[in-house]
């Protein structure tokens, strides 16, 4: 799923709509007249958002191309998530296709139980609470799907950020240990090996002729496979 606004991040955070506001009003004022004109209450609210925005948008840094081309030899594993609301724990769909060598060799796609019923993005994904309302929870479904991440070298997905921060906020929910793998980007794989912009992913995947229904998160995560197997030394690149 693509990477929100900075303010729907702070709104996922648990941030108030007021207190958003009030950020986005003071970074504006910041940003035009240098933070010497706020006075130190204002300083520090700033402070707090910005260290909550580091926060949740820090994801490991994408490896080199050059480090693809090693990587992709081994083993990796594409992960896409689709979520029902702007909490990062709201996963309702999951998809994950590892790759070993140059091959698709397991494909996983579930739909998971929110923690609420409230579904906001259902015109993006066409995932409704009816839907997932009988599907397993994140932490009955995650312990079953774990093992597709054995040996991998690292997890792949556009918009890294977005996907690990749901990971994350989902395992944290469920009292589980994330997995230890780093995520690569395949945006900055797209901009690296192509110097594509825009970088969207139905963008890359017209770049590349694969195949692409956008927001399925099966589609979704094997686009990201494509991506980086095609940035190899076999690929396009």
């Amino acid at each position: 799923m693509e990477e929100p606004s900075p303010s729907t991040e702070l709104l996922a955070a648990g941030w108030s709509e007021q207190d958003v506001r009030r950020y986005r009003q003071l970074w504006t004022y910041r940003s035009r007249w240098g933070a010497a004109n706020l006075d130190r209450d204002e300083r520090r609210f700033l402070g707090r958002g910005d260290a909550a925005l580091r926060t949740i948008q820090r994801s490991p840094a994408p490896v080199s191309r050059k480090g693809l081309t090693d990587l992709r030899q081994g083993c990796f594993v594409a992960l896409d998530f689709e979520t029902a609301d702007q909490g990062r724990d709201s996963a309702c769909s999951i998809a994950l296709v590892r790759v070993e060598g140059s091959a698709i060799v397991r494909r996983e796609h579930h739909l998971i139980r929110p923690p609420r019923r409230s579904f906001q993005f259902t015109a993006i994904h066409g995932i409704s609470w009816p839907q997932v309302a009988d599907a397993p929870t994140f932490a009955e479904l995650w312990p079953q799907l774990a093992a597709c991440l054995d040996g991998a070298q690292f997890i792949a997905a556009h918009n890294a950020s977005f996907d690990a921060g749901v990971l994350r906020a989902c395992c944290e929910q469920a009292r589980l240990r994330p997995p230890a793998q780093p995520f690569v980007c395949t945006v900055q794989v797209a901009r690296q090996a192509w110097n594509l912009r825009p970088t969207k992913l139905p963008d890359v995947c017209r770049h590349l002729g694969l195949p692409l229904r956008h927001h399925d998160a099966l589609s979704d995560a094997e686009a990201c496979a494509g991506i980086v197997l095609a940035a190899g030394p076999l690929g396009s690149g």
